[in-house]
């Protein structure tokens, strides 16, 4: 898939745009520069310089200007991601986003708009393990902004290290900040990374600080020569997610979980997006978890794990919906089942459902009209939505969250299989806890 890159020139596009390398064609990267330095929605420290970064990684750049007003800003992306889909022929659109709903939905909607794949590859990482990831993965990276308490000037221009990572964690921990600055805290500027074909050195910098607020601005930089290292664009070991980050004598003590992958492809790059964060979540509350593309399970998966999970996949992605055939287990396992938006899809119409227009992106209220083990008492709660389809309610089922018209959740009559339309992984993630603990 042709693939644009939203580019800032921080490490998370950066990042992001290596992992859309691992498996995509990226055609461009597209950077917006904004007249307002507080804007809303783009990165502005450098935003100028990336053109040397683009040049060191040897992918085209498209920029476009924007005036940076609130919401307004929304309407140069759109017409910068039409000038990428016209002059590259993108398929789809990839941002570094990590936590931002608000960000993230806009972008979502204006690629839905636009009939563009739109993939969030960091999505609910866990913020220092990915920092430290970028320090293994030899990522050379400089705080180029800070805009709150308590950063001071020291950190401007301050290479990122496994020290400051910990000074990140520490901050975290006191003021609750988000340790890779997704909340506006801080920005970065990346000088060299595993796939640049040059480094960046620069050669003259100012800064400017008053008041928890100040910039790093570089005035002069150059491209320097590199010795070739192993690891290509192409990317030649897929170096594993939260590598030793949880035990095996932690993960052993409670039950194993099956998360199927319902995404168009194996390991695609939506992947990162609706099946790692779920794993994520479980494997912290203890919970063993493998991933299986729906394509490979087979009934000695299923019986290998105690509860099964069907994972959501991208606004474009329907895929699935051709090969319902390879679900009809879903009605022979009596064991613990839950469909997470394209997976209550699935089991609706395994059961004879039908999967019907209907879309919904962003934060919505939820209203849970029925008790069940899965999300507790009547009351009601917010929800990140996204999808472009839901199911109708099947035979044997009985509503657990939503209306009438618009079912949020439900549950079989007599087997312990769920669905809700939602995404938990992203808000309210104890409904996944409760339903490991089913």
């Amino acid at each position: 898939m042709k693939l644009g890159v939203l580019f800032s020139g921080g490490k998370d596009s950066i990042f992001a745009c290596r992992r859309a390398m691992e498996k995509n064609q990226v055609a461009c990267l597209i950077t917006l520069v904004s007249e307002n330095p507080d804007s809303y929605m783009f990165h502005t420290p450098n935003i100028r310089r990336t053109g040397l970064q683009a040049e060191a990684i040897g992918i085209p750049l498209l920029t476009w200007p924007t005036h940076g007003v609130k919401e307004e800003e929304l309407e140069d992306l759109s017409a910068a991601v039409a000038a990428a889909r016209k002059r590259y022929a993108v398929q789809g659109i990839v941002t570094g986003a990590i936590e931002s709903i608000y960000q993230a939905a806009r972008v979502q909607r204006i690629c839905r708009d636009q009939d563009l794949w739109c993939f969030n590859p960091l999505w609910q990482t866990n913020q220092i393990d990915y920092l430290r990831r970028l320090l293994k993965e030899d990522f050379s990276i400089i705080i180029s902004g800070v805009y709150a308490y308590p950063f001071d000037a020291s950190w401007l221009g301050a290479r990122l290290t496994e020290e400051r990572i910990q000074m990140l964690e520490r901050l975290q921990k006191k003021y609750k900040i988000n340790p890779s600055g997704e909340g506006g805290e801080l920005e970065t500027f990346v000088l060299d990374g595993p796939f640049f074909q040059k480094r960046i050195e620069i050669m003259k910098a100012s800064q400017s600080y008053a008041n928890y607020r100040g910039q790093f601005v570089i005035e002069d930089m150059q491209l320097v020569e590199k010795p070739v290292k192993g690891m290509s664009p192409e990317i030649e070991e897929k170096i594993p997610d939260n590598e030793g980050q949880i035990s095996k004598e932690m993960m052993q003590r409670k039950g194993r979980i099956l998360l199927v992958d319902l995404c168009f492809e194996k390991d695609s790059l939506s992947q990162y997006e609706f099946v790692h964060p779920i794993r994520d979540t479980l494997q912290k509350a203890d919970f063993l978890c493998n991933i299986l593309h729906y394509t490979e399970v087979k009934s000695q998966a299923l019986a290998n794990h105690d509860k099964i999970i069907l994972c959501g996949t991208a606004l474009e992605d329907n895929v699935y919906a051709d090969h319902l055939q390879l679900f009809s287990w879903i009605k022979d396992l009596k064991k613990p089942i839950l469909g997470i938006c394209a997976g209550m899809q699935i089991i609706g119409a395994v059961y004879g459902g039908s999967i019907v227009p209907h879309q919904s992106i962003g934060l919505e209220e939820i209203e849970i009209v029925r008790a069940s083990p899965l999300l507790g008492e009547p009351r009601q709660i917010e929800g990140y939505h996204l999808h472009n389809y839901a199911v109708t309610l099947p035979k044997g089922f009985m509503l657990l969250a939503g209306k009438t018209d618009s079912f949020e959740a439900f549950q079989h009559h007599s087997h312990p299989t769920y669905g809700i339309i939602f995404h938990p992984e992203v808000r309210n993630q104890w409904i996944l806890e409760r339903f490991a603990n089913l």
